[in-house]
């Protein structure tokens, strides 16, 4: 089985079992909570990775941290279904397709918006208003900032980009005077 496919099996369900936005954003943070602490301690890691170590072990431990750190019943669950299934060599990239599963189970369209400056809360707003009338869905917009682009913006719908920018201007203006791809 392709890793790919089985990461996003895995963040799929997770986000199947999510009721609400607040519930998803609770369990998210938990889990990006607990990558940091494999991070911090690779003792820990390397005992809910290994075959070494039984699966009552790994509950011992996931109890303790399921303890310290609060855990939502349901991220618990899922921590306790990935060390099952020896699969937690690949948590972080269930953590990070996590979010696009969510917004894909609820019909959510993810664009990335790219600007040479951070934009003021209002565009911010204006913007996600145009953009969820143009498209007649649910938007959700994650903003980068790229400097190269000297002015305006651009934005990536999926594979498709949009260039709204001075740097995107001028480089068609080149290829339309000079004949540059």
């Amino acid at each position: 089985m392709k890793e790919s496919s089985l990461v996003k099996r895995y963040a799929k369900a997770l986000a199947l079992a999510m009721d609400d936005q607040a519930e998803f954003d609770r369990v998210k943070g938990e889990l990006h909570d607990f990558l940091a602490l494999l991070a911090a301690d690779e003792k820990l890691k390397i005992g809910l990775a290994t075959f070494l170590i039984s699966q009552a072990e790994k509950i011992i431990a996931l109890d303790i941290v399921k303890t310290k750190m609060n855990l939502h019943a349901k991220t618990y669950q899922f921590l306790l279904t990935v060390a099952a299934e020896n699969r937690l060599v690949y948590l972080e990239q269930m953590v990070q397709q996590f979010p696009e599963a969510w917004y894909a189970a609820r019909g959510i369209e993810k664009i990335v918006i790219h600007s040479a400056v951070e934009l003021a809360g209002g565009q911010k707003e204006r913007l996600l208003g145009k953009l969820e009338k143009a498209l007649a869905g649910k938007v959700v917009l994650e903003f980068r900032l790229k400097p190269e682009l000297i002015a305006g913006i651009s934005l990536s719908r999926g594979s498709v980009q949009y260039d709204f920018s001075l740097s995107g201007s001028l480089k068609k203006l080149r290829e339309t005077l000079v004949g540059e791809n």
